[in-house]
């Protein structure tokens, strides 16, 4: 994570520790961290994959070739 992520994720776990802190316990709050960190990963990975307008989703295709 670079430092711009690593501030984005301090801003978004000040966060839901101000709204949830008070009904969840340190642990479960260390593993909402450890979750948000996981999705603002996910999320950076994401953003590098330049997509076009045009580009579609991955389709698999499998021709139907009657009973097996």
């Amino acid at each position: 994570m670079d430092n711009e992520e690593t501030n984005e994720a301090k801003i978004l776990f000040g966060l839901v520790k101000e709204r949830y802190g008070n009904r969840v316990t340190t642990k479960e709050l260390e593993e909402m961290r450890k979750g948000l960190e996981a999705i603002l990963d996910a999320s950076a990975t994401m953003k590098i994959v330049k997509l076009e307008n045009g580009d579609e989703p991955y389709q698999f295709f499998k021709p139907y070739g009657g009973k097996q």
